[in-house]
């Protein structure tokens, strides 16, 4: 019971997070062809930017919690130094992308890295944050929310 209650909001939030993703696909699939098709494609944009920060900002926030404690216990065998160097870089690092793609890739093509580079912030997270159990459950939704994600922005690009 203890683990469900853990999981509950992030479970709920996480899901609801596709829906902006796959929504906004569908009726740009819906729209195909008009400028509301091009203006639903700049949200799903515009959200997927955020998204890709906010996953940042867990790396981020899991090295300000270790680095209050007087030894951290579970850094994936990593000294606190290099787990907190390592997390707080990683921790920009997707912000700083999603800002390169938003601000300088061709239009056409923005969609289409911004899903690459969710991929990459996937597969950082499998490698930095797998071998530490406490973060099971969160890898295991993350996986799901980013194909959903991918899936929508994808198909967003298709018919933008």
């Amino acid at each position: 019971m203890a683990q469900a209650l853990k999981t509950h909001w992030m479970n709920i939030l996480g899901y609801a997070g596709l829906i902006p993703f796959l929504g906004l696909a569908a009726l740009t699939g819906i729209y195909t062809g008009t400028e509301t098709a091009e203006q639903l494609a700049y949200y799903n944009l515009i959200y997927a930017l955020c998204i890709i920060s906010f996953l940042g900002a867990v790396h981020w926030g899991l090295a300000i919690s270790l680095s209050s404690q007087e030894q951290a216990t579970y850094l994936a065998g990593l000294d606190q130094a290099e787990f907190e160097t390592r997390s707080f870089i990683w921790g920009v690092t997707p912000s700083l992308l999603a800002w390169l793609v938003g601000a300088f890739s061709p239009p056409q093509f923005t969609l289409w890295i911004l899903a690459l580079v969710l991929g990459l912030v996937w597969l950082v997270d499998q490698r930095f944050l797998k071998p530490m159990k406490a973060f099971d459950a969160y890898l295991r939704l993350r996986s799901h929310l980013t194909f959903g994600a991918i899936l929508g922005l994808l198909v967003t690009a298709c018919f933008a």
